[in-house]
């Protein structure tokens, strides 16, 4: 940590031109930019006086739709093909990056989002890329979790595999059950097959 770093304050601006701005004022909402807050330091010209108050209801997910919530799930098994072949022919990194980046930290956070979101009727703002999900995350999710994370030893990557995917599934099921939808479990099942 440098000097700069410690003894200065960061803070975060735009400057904002004066057609969208125009635009924004004059819209039934704001866009999420300036709905999770804002505070105008400088309007030469009275173009903020129209802009409505921030409701700060920006990046709250939504209840996903049925089709969201299947092509989810659909996904999440597209990419284990790819951990699954990747492993097979021994290339790590996209074994990894399928398994660590897309099936976990884009399919189950997602998941583990929506689960959180139920339990707090969808009110939450969940942080980026999974930031403070642990808080919410009931405490033995979050240890399955952190146990489906391994090093490049191939049959502990495989045996990750199959537990995130058990993990999401047991997070869907839950997640489903709340909105009344039913988990693919014939599609969930033909997955497995094949993956193993």
């Amino acid at each position: 940590i440098t000097q700069y770093e410690t003894d200065r304050l960061k803070i975060d601006f735009t400057v904002l031109q004066a057609d969208w701005l125009r635009h924004v004022a004059a819209a039934p909402s704001l866009p999420d930019e300036l709905d999770v807050g804002y505070r105008v330091l400088l309007d030469k010209d009275g173009l903020t006086t129209g802009l409505r108050p921030p409701t700060y209801r920006a990046h709250i997910p939504t209840p996903p739709t049925e089709a969201e919530y299947l092509e989810l799930i659909e996904n999440l098994f597209h990419e284990a093909t790819y951990v699954a072949k990747s492993l097979w022919r021994g290339d790590l990194l996209p074994a990894k990056y399928c398994l660590d980046h897309m099936m976990k930290g884009e399919m189950l956070r997602v998941a583990l989002e929506w689960l959180v979101e139920i339990e707090h009727d969808w009110s939450l703002k969940p942080g980026a890329i999974g930031k403070g999900l642990r808080k919410h995350v009931p405490r033995e999710v979050w240890a399955r979790l952190e146990r489906t994370y391994v090093g490049a030893d191939p049959a502990d990557n495989w045996e990750a595999m199959f537990a995130t995917i058990e993990l999401f599934r047991e997070v869907a099921v839950t997640v489903g059950e709340h909105l009344g939808y039913a988990y693919p479990d014939a599609l969930h099942q033909r997955a497995l097959a094949y993956l193993r």
